[in-house]
C-alpha cells in the first residue's frame, strides 16, 4: 500500500473532479439506504387499515429514491472512472517521457519486452485501482456507515448479531491480501518474461528460421506460458475461495438475524415492516462484504504493479545536463577542436575491467581522423563517450575548449552526426527516416544528403521513390542501403562533427571511396571521426589513431604508421594478403 502513495500527485491533479465523485458516492448510498425505509412503512401500512393512497405514496417515494440512487451512481462512474482513464493517460505519458531521459547503461541491462510489459500490463493494474478500486472502496465505506446506522436505529441488538462475523472477515482479508500481492507480482514478472521472449523472437524471426530453432523457441514460450498459466490459476483459486467464503459468511449472518427478528415480531417489539427493512439492510451489506474481496484483489495487484513501475521511475539518468564542474551549462552547438584529456572508462556492469585507459589526443576542426584497432580495443566506446552516451570515469573531453559535460545534451548531440555500428531505420518512409533529426529547414535537404551517401540512385528506382514505406527496421533495404540511409540521416542536419562507427562495412570498396570523396568535397569543414577495419577506408584520412587494449598504441598518417612497422603495418599487410587470396579465388 505504501507504493500507492506515489500516485498522490496524480490524484491531486484531478482533486475537484474526484471530490464531486465522492459527493455523488455519498448521495448514492444515502438514497439507496433511505429507500427501504419507505418499503418498510408500506408493509406496516398493509397490516393496518388498507389505505391505497398512503401505500402508493410510500411506493412512489421508494421508486424516487431508488431512481436518484441510480442517477448519482451514473455520475460516480462518469467522474471517478473517467478520471482514472485521464490519470492512466498522464501516467503513460510520464512513463514514456521518463524512458527517454534514461542513460544508455539502463538499456544495456533492461530488456525492451520488460519495459513494454511495465508500460502496459502494470499500468493497467494501477488504472484499475485508480478507477474501480477507489470508487468501490469509498462506496463500500459509506454503504457500511449508512446501512449500519439505519440498522442500529431499528435494533442495536440485531445489528450486533449481524456484525458478529466482522473480526473473522478482517482476518481473512488481511491473509488473503498478502497472498494475492505475492502471487500478482509473480504473474506480472512472468508476463514481462513472455513479452521479452516474444519481442526478441519476432524481431529475430529470420535468425530463428535460419538456425532451425522454431520448435525450441516454441518450447521456451510454452514453458513460460505454462508458468504464467499456473500462477494465474493459483491466484484464481485464492480469489474463488475468498469470494465463496465472503458469500457464505454473508448468507449465514442472515440466519440468526431472521430468527431473532422473528421472535421480536412475535413479542411485539418489532413490526413486520421493520424486520423486512432490517433484512434488506443486511442484504445490502452483502455486496460491500463481497466487494471487499474484489477491492482487496485490485489493490494488491496495483501495489505489486506500482512497485515495478517505481523501479523505473526511481531510476535516475546517469548522464544529465547538470554541470559536473562549477560555472553552469554552456549554450550553443559545439564546434572546434576535440580533445580527450586523460580519459579512462569502465562499463558499470564490469567496473573492474578498464576499456579505455588514460586516452589523450586532439582532433583539429575540419580534419578527417580514423580510429582503428582490433575488436574490443575500445573504438566504439571512445566515440560513445564523445556523444555522452556514457561519462568517463576519469579525465575530460572538450569540444572547442568546452567540457562536454557543461554543454546541454540536446546541443551536444545536435553538433554530432552519429552513425552507430548497428543500423536502425523506423517503419516509415525513406524520406522521413533521412529527415528524422533535422530541425526545421536547417542543414542539407534529403536529396542532397542521399546523394553524398550514394543512396539517391538506389532510391529513385523504387516505384514510390523517397516515399517508399520501410518495413520493421528497414527490412526491405539491403545491408548496404541501410548503412547509406543512416549516413544520409546523419548528414541531413549538416553537423560540425560526423562520427561514422564502422558505418561503411556493408558497402563495397568502390562505393565506400565515392562516399568518402563526397564527404571531402561537399563537407570540407566538417570534422569526421571514422571507425573502420578497412585500411582502404582510412588510408586517406588526415590522421589515424590505433587503439590496442584500451590505450593509444600508434598515431599518425598512413605513411608514417607503415614506416613504424608495428601494429598498423601488420594490419595493413594482413589485409593485403586477404585481398590477394580473395582475388586469386
Amino acid at each position: 500500500m505504501k507504493n500507492l502513495v506515489a500516485l498522490k500527485p496524480y490524484l491531486l491533479r484531478y482533486r475537484k473532479t474526484l471530490a464531486w465523485g465522492v459527493v455523488c458516492v455519498i448521495a448514492t448510498n444515502f438514497f439507496a439506504v433511505a429507500a427501504p425505509r419507505f418499503l418498510g412503512d408500506a408493509i406496516d401500512l398493509m397490516g393496518r387499515k388498507f389505505e391505497l393512497q398512503a401505500i402508493l405514496g410510500k411506493a412512489a417515494l421508494y421508486l424516487l429514491f431508488a431512481a436518484l440512487s441510480g442517477i448519482t451512481l451514473y455520475l460516480v462512474r462518469q467522474l471517478i472512472i473517467v478520471t482514472s482513464r485521464k490519470i492512466e493517460y498522464d501516467l503513460k505519458n510520464d512513463y514514456y517521457a521518463h524512458l527517454q531521459t534514461l542513460s544508455t547503461s539502463f538499456y544495456d541491462r533492461t530488456g525492451s519486452g520488460e519495459l513494454i510489459s511495465r508500460g502496459t500490463n502494470d499500468l493497467n493494474a494501477v488504472r484499475d485501482f485508480l478507477g474501480p478500486g477507489i470508487m468501490y472502496s469509498i462506496n463500500t465505506l459509506f454503504r457500511l456507515i449508512f446501512a449500519i446506522g439505519a440498522m442500529i436505529a431499528i435494533s442495536p441488538s440485531l445489528t450486533l448479531l449481524a456484525l458478529l462475523p466482522a473480526p473473522l472477515l478482517s482476518w481473512s482479508v488481511y491473509r488473503t491480501g498478502v497472498s494475492i500481492q505475492n502471487r500478482s507480482r509473480r504473474i506480472q514478472e512472468n508476463y514481462a518474461s513472455i513479452t521479452n521472449l516474444v519481442q526478441e523472437n519476432i524481431s529475430g524471426i529470420r535468425i530463428v528460421r535460419n538456425y532451425n530453432r522454431e520448435s525450441i523457441e516454441v518450447g521456451r514460450f510454452e514453458a513460460l506460458n505454462r508458468e504464467y498459466f499456473d500462477n494465474n490459476l493459483v491466484l484464481t483459486r485464492i480469489q474463488a475461495r475468498f469470494m465463496a467464503f465472503l458469500t457464505a459468511l454473508t448468507a449465514l449472518s442472515l440466519i440468526p438475524v431472521v430468527w431473532a427478528g422473528g421472535l421480536n415480531v412475535m413479542n411485539g417489539t418489532m413490526t413486520v415492516g421493520g424486520i423486512a427493512q432490517f433484512v434488506i439492510y443486511v442484504a445490502m451489506l452483502s455486496w460491500p462484504m463481497i466487494s471487499i474481496g474484489w477491492v482487496t484483489n485490485i489493490v494488491q495487484k496495483a501495489s505489486a504493479a506500482q512497485t515495478r513501475l517505481r523501479e523505473i521511475f526511481d531510476t535516475k539518468p546517469e548522464v544529465t545536463d547538470e554541470a559536473v564542474q562549477p560555472g553552469g551549462a554552456e549554450e550553443g552547438v559545439p564546434s572546434g577542436e576535440i580533445v580527450f584529456d586523460g580519459v579512462s572508462f569502465s562499463y558499470p556492469s564490469q567496473p573492474e575491467k578498464s576499456v579505455l585507459n588514460r586516452i589523450s589526443f586532439s582532433i583539429e576542426p575540419g580534419t578527417k581522423v580514423a580510429i582503428v584497432g582490433a575488436t574490443g580495443s575500445g573504438k566504439s566506446t571512445l566515440v560513445n563517450l564523445m556523444a555522452r552516451m556514457y561519462d568517463p570515469g576519469e579525465g575530460r573531453i572538450t569540444i572547442g575548449g568546452r567540457d562536454i559535460r557543461r554543454i546541454p545534451l540536446s546541443n551536444l548531440r545536435r553538433g554530432l552526426g552519429f552513425v552507430p555500428q548497428t543500423n536502425f531505420l523506423f517503419s516509415d518512409t525513406i524520406r522521413h527516416n533521412i529527415d528524422f533529426g533535422r530541425g526545421g529547414d536547417e542543414g542539407l535537404d534529403v536529396i542532397e544528403a542521399s546523394r553524398i551517401a550514394m543512396l539517391y540512385d538506389d532510391v529513385v528506382v523504387f516505384p514510390e521513390g523517397f516515399d517508399t514505406m520501410l518495413g520493421e527496421k528497414g527490412i526491405n533495404l539491403s545491408g548496404g542501403q541501410k548503412q547509406r540511409a543512416c549516413i544520409a540521416r546523419a548528414l541531413c542536419w549538416n553537423p560540425p562533427v560526423l562520427v561514422l562507427d564502422d558505418a561503411l562495412s556493408a558497402v563495397d570498396t568502390a562505393t565506400e571511396a565515392r562516399i568518402f570523396d563526397g564527404l571531402l568535397e561537399k563537407l570540407p569543414e566538417t570534422t569526421v571521426v571514422l571507425i573502420s577495419h578497412r585500411i582502404s577506408t582510412v588510408r586517406n584520412c588526415d590522421r589515424i589513431i590505433l587503439l590496442h587494449e584500451g590505450v593509444i598504441a600508434e598515431s599518425g598518417t598512413h605513411e608514417e604508421l607503415l614506416e613504424n612497422g608495428r601494429y598498423y603495418a601488420d594490419l595493413y599487410t594482413q589485409q593485403l594478403l586477404e585481398e590477394e587470396i580473395s582475388a586469386f579465388n
